[in-house]
């Protein structure tokens, strides 16, 4: 634990949440999300620069404001993909995402492995020249398959799949 600055070694005999009716926080490090920091470059980079955190069988990556793609001819939107390799799910805290419509604080899109996903028609277009993103979100790939439950189902945007489509 640390207070004051000082920090003690506090340890159990017990795992703290092996209990009936837990009615606390157990959190094992805090993590200033708006201070990370991602790499950017002359064109646009990969999802592993945002990572911030892997374990076993998961990465999480953070998209916080940043300077876009330098380059004068850079198109700064992500690129269209497939992650052959995991399941990705994005959480939207805040902000304007470059490459989706539709999606706002507290939204959470599911992308199984193999599934292509990108931007939406137009996107690409409308990053051109822009210099900053001031986007917030969270991003954890998962090589072990999402199952969605049946509360997630009650939530879903049925009309999702059909936002790749050009506009009307």
């Amino acid at each position: 634990m640390k207070k004051g600055g000082i920090f003690t070694r506090f340890e159990l005999d017990t795992p703290a949440m092996d209990v009936v009716g837990w009615d606390g926080f157990v959190y094992p490090i805090a993590f200033p999300i708006e201070r990370f920091a991602p790499r950017t470059g002359l064109v646009h980079l990969p999802p592993p620069v945002h990572a911030t955190f892997e374990g076993p069988g998961f990465l999480v990556c953070s998209f916080v404001p940043r300077l876009l793609d330098t380059h004068p001819d850079a198109i700064p939107c992500p690129y269209g993909h497939s992650s052959v390799d995991c399941d990705e799910m994005l959480f939207y805290v805040r902000g304007n995402f470059t490459s989706r419509r539709g999606v706002g604080p507290g939204a959470i899109s599911l992308h199984p492995s193999g599934v292509a996903h990108g931007p939406q028609p137009g996107a690409y277009e409308g990053s051109i020249g822009q210099t900053r993103t001031d986007e917030l979100a969270v991003m954890c790939d998962t090589f072990d398959p999402l199952t969605p439950t049946a509360q997630a189902a009650n939530v879903e945007e049925r009309a999702y799949h059909d936002s790749w489509r050009a506009a009307p």
